[in-house]
C-alpha cells in the first residue's frame, strides 16, 4: 500500500459503499478493515467512529492524514459531508508539483495584480505550464485587465458552483488562455471568499495540474486575525508597497504576517520625496527583491487593449524577469 490507496475501519455497509464511491471518483483504491483494526500505511486514513471499536486512528497514525466519520463535532457525516470527503481523498491522490507564488500590495494601486500577471507569463516563457488566479472577493474581474473578459472559459461564479470535486486536468484545460497562462478570474458575477473551502479546493486542484501558480492576494490576507490557509499555500511571497512613508509603514506591518515565509520585496518608486527603495526594505526586515519603476501610460494602454508585459522593454517585465529566478520559476 503506498500513496495511491486510501484505507477505511468501518463495519457498516452503507459508509463503505460511500466511501469506495468517492474514492473512485478521486482516483484513489480503497482497503476495508474491520472494526478495532491497527491504522495500515495509506495516503490517508478514514475512520468510521460512529460505534467505535478500539482507540481512534488519529492518536496512532502518526503523521499520515486521518478523517474520523461520526456524530461528535469535528468528525464528518455521510453523506452530507460527502463533498468535503472528496476534496480530502482528492488531494491525497494527486500530491502538489506547482511552485505557488503569492503577490500582493501592501497598499492599494502599486501594481501587484500588473506584476502577478507579468510574472504567471513570463513562466509560460520559462517553459511552465502556469496558472493565475485572482483571488480579490470585491474585484471587478482580473480578466478585463488582461482583455480577456469574453473569452469563454469559468470564472469563480461557475467554479464555486461546481459540485464534487475538481479534477485537476480537466479544471485546467476548461479555464480561458492569456498569452499560454490559464487564468481563473472573478467578473462581474462577483468574486471568491478566502475563506471558501470550494475555492481552497479549487486551487489546490490547479497546483496539481500546473508547473506554477500565481495568486493575485489581496491584502485582507495580511490583517492580523486572516486565516493563514492563503499563505502557507505560497511557496514564495512577493509583497508590493510605494517609496513613501505610508507605504513603508504599511509593508512593515504586512512584514510581521511573513515571518518564516520565503518573502521578497518589490519597492514602486523612487519617489519624490527623501524615502530610498532601501529605506523601505529595512524598514520592513524584508529582501529587497526588486525597484519597480513606473510603467508610464500603462492604464491609457489598458484602455487600448494592452496588457501587462506587452510593453517587452518596460520596468514591469523587467521587474518580474528579475524576480523569476528567486521565486523558483526560472528554467
Amino acid at each position: 500500500m503506498g500513496n495511491e490507496r486510501a484505507a477505511l475501519r468501518s463495519g457498516d455497509r452503507h459508509v463503505v459503499e460511500r466511501v469506495r464511491r468517492l474514492c473512485a471518483l478521486a482516483g484513489l483504491a480503497l482497503d476495508v478493515l474491520p472494526p478495532g483494526s491497527d491504522p495500515p500505511a495509506a495516503a490517508v486514513l478514514v475512520d468510521d467512529r460512529t460505534d467505535p471499536v478500539g482507540p481512534s486512528w488519529v492518536h496512532a497514525a502518526g503523521t499520515t492524514q486521518v478523517v474520523e466519520l461520526g456524530p461528535e463535532p469535528g468528525m464528518l457525516h455521510l453523506p452530507e459531508d460527502a463533498e468535503t470527503l472528496l476534496g480530502l481523498l482528492g488531494r491525497a491522490a494527486a500530491p502538489r508539483r506547482a511552485r505557488v507564488v503569492g503577490v500582493v500590495g501592501a497598499v492599494g494601486g502599486v501594481g501587484a495584480s500588473a506584476l502577478a500577471a507579468a510574472t504567471a507569463r513570463l513562466a509560460v516563457r520559462a517553459g511552465h505550464t502556469s496558472a493565475l488566479v485572482d483571488l480579490d472577493p470585491a474585484g471587478g474581474g482580473f480578466d478585463v485587465l488582461l482583455g480577456i473578459e469574453h473569452d469563454a472559459g469559468p470564472r469563480w461564479a461557475d467554479v464555486l458552483g461546481e459540485r464534487g470535486g475538481f479534477p485537476p486536468d480537466r479544471l485546467v484545460a476548461a479555464l480561458p488562455t492569456w498569452h499560454g497562462v490559464r487564468v481563473l478570474s472573478s467578473d462581474v458575477r462577483g468574486g471568491v471568499a478566502l475563506a471558501d473551502q470550494v475555492a481552497l479546493d479549487a486551487v489546490a486542484a490547479l497546483t496539481r495540474a500546473a508547473d506554477a501558480v500565481v495568486l493575485d492576494l489581496p491584502r485582507a490576507v495580511l490583517a492580523p486575525d486572516a486565516a493563514p490557509d492563503w499563505l502557507t499555500l505560497c511557496g514564495a511571497v512577493v509583497l508590493v508597497t510605494g517609496c513613501d512613508t505610508r507605504s513603508a509603514a504599511a509593508a512593515a506591518a504586512a512584514a510581521g504576517r511573513l515571518t518564516g515565509r520565503a518573502a521578497h520585496l518589490v519597492v514602486r518608486g523612487p519617489a519624490s520625496g527623501s524615502l530610498l527603495p532601501g529605506d523601505v526594505a529595512e524598514a520592513t526586515g524584508l529582501p529587497l527583491g526588486a525597484v519597480m519603476r513606473p510603467e508610464r501610460a500603462f492604464t491609457a494602454g489598458v484602455e487600448r487593449g494592452l496588457s501587462p508585459g506587452d510593453q517587452r522593454r518596460g520596468p514591469l517585465l523587467a521587474t518580474a524577469r528579475r524576480l523569476l529566478r528567486p521565486l523558483g520559476l526560472a528554467s
